[in-house]
């Protein structure tokens, strides 16, 4: 097995998920689920001590939307571990975020259970850019 690209927040960012998303991608892909989804990130409940949260990290979400991408040493990568098939890595090849955000602007006051962001995109795109924005926005 070949190891993954050094930093893949630098390549393309393709790799910036889980093994979760990328299967559940492979299943809806074989399923032909290409349908629409919405998801939220929301802070369910804030620290101790905390009455609100700033918003913050908004630029940084959208410079990986448009930056997303698969290269071809991350294909490479994940052709290797032999568990997705060609469809899924064309598909991969090909990907691009095609989807809309709306996001709370930098520096506004949130509540706990109040939307940061929210992302609608074809399932497969939103399904794998959900990691790499909750790390974003919740570091």
């Amino acid at each position: 097995m070949t190891s993954p690209p050094a930093d893949p927040a630098r390549v393309g960012g393709g790799l910036f998920t889980d093994l979760y998303e990328l299967t559940m991608a492979a299943g809806y892909l074989q399923a032909g689920l290409t349908h629409v989804a919405t998801f939220d990130l929301f802070v369910r409940h804030l620290p101790p001590r905390r009455q609100f949260l700033v918003a913050a990290g908004l630029a940084d979400a959208l410079d990986h939307l448009e930056a997303l991408s698969f290269t071809s040493a991350e294909l490479d990568y994940l052709a290797s571990l032999s568990l997705f098939d060609d469809e899924l890595l064309h598909h991969l090849s090909q990907m691009r975020f095609t989807g809309e955000v709306w996001a709370v602007p930098e520096g506004e006051v949130v509540f706990a259970a109040e939307p940061l962001l929210r992302v609608t995109a074809p399932l497969i795109e939103a399904q794998l850019v959900e990691t790499r924005l909750l790390n974003i926005v919740g570091s």
